[in-house]
């Protein structure tokens, strides 16, 4: 009786040094890894960046940044067996070392013209009228309704405050604007990329983000990553998985649209908002 307790008690101590093993491997692993951050003001292509950093760096994107509970509907490249991971996010400099304990290798910063910002996020946010919020809050309708929906007009009007003075009443991340968002990563050891020099030069864009991440440059590495990760390559995969949000995510991906779309009085607003800044001035 005795030797069949004492083998039941070993066996018990093997599985649980099993499990000790196994939660240390995957600590040791995680620990391990050079996180790259990806960050930028909402739609400002920060999920296209951060796929496409992710392929150039043969590492897996696990996701958005401090939210590991969270799972991501751009998330790809798991089989990927690499000493980095990369992650998406739209916090602040500081911010984004708060969010997570664990140590942050690089951050590329993904910088948007905030007047295309203003018509991507028109077209991507959800607007709730006061109206509408009462008559959901009483299950009058629903959050998918279109009876009642904000005219593209006023999703404009209000992304423009969001960009002009922050609205976290749009979305959490809308809560600063974009001014105080860059300011955040200013003269701070970050590569920061423009949004529209990758979609005029993404080889060279590329070549610096290598460089920045102290990857050997291969060109046609590169230029097969460029391809994989383009705009219309994702907008067909997008609209093939016929998943409606992850088809949200990518609408136009182009720049300047704006100018089509602004006021005068809209034009001259923002060329007073950005005439003491170094970008898009």
């Amino acid at each position: 009786m005795d030797t069949i307790i004492k083998f039941n008690v070993l066996l018990k101590i093997q599985y649980a040094m099993k499990n000790l093993f196994f939660i240390f491997t995957r600590i040791s692993k995680t620990m391990s890894k050079k996180n790259i951050i990806i960050v930028g003001y909402p739609k400002s292509g920060t999920t296209w960046l951060s796929r496409l950093v992710a392929e150039l760096a043969s590492c897996p994107l696990i996701g958005d940044w401090g939210f590991d509970h969270v799972k991501a509907l751009y998330k790809e490249g798991e089989e990927r067996i690499s000493t980095y991971n990369c992650y998406k996010t739209h916090y602040t400099y500081n911010a984004i070392f708060s969010a997570k304990a664990e140590t942050v290798f690089k951050i590329i910063h993904v910088i948007r013209d905030p007047r295309d910002v203003v018509i991507s996020g028109s077209y991507y946010f959800k607007f709730s009228s006061l109206f509408q919020k009462i008559l959901q809050k009483f299950g009058l309708i629903t959050n998918h309704s279109s009876i009642f929906n904000v005219s593209y007009k006023k999703r404009k009007r209000r992304m423009i405050h969001a960009i002009l003075h922050g609205d976290a009443s749009i979305n959490s991340w809308l809560s600063l604007s974009w001014l105080d968002h860059l300011a955040s990563f200013k003269d701070k050891d970050v590569l920061t990329i423009k949004y529209e020099d990758m979609l005029i030069r993404p080889k060279e864009e590329c070549i610096k983000i290598m460089s920045f991440l102290n990857l050997k440059t291969d060109d046609t590495h590169i230029l097969n990553s460029i391809k994989n990760q383009s705009i219309n390559t994702r907008k067909k995969a997008s609209l093939d998985s016929k998943n409606v949000q992850l088809q949200k995510l990518i609408r136009e991906g182009k720049q300047g649209y704006w100018k089509n779309n602004f006021t005068k009085q809209e034009k001259v607003k923002f060329e007073l908002y950005l005439k003491n800044t170094s970008f898009y001035n």
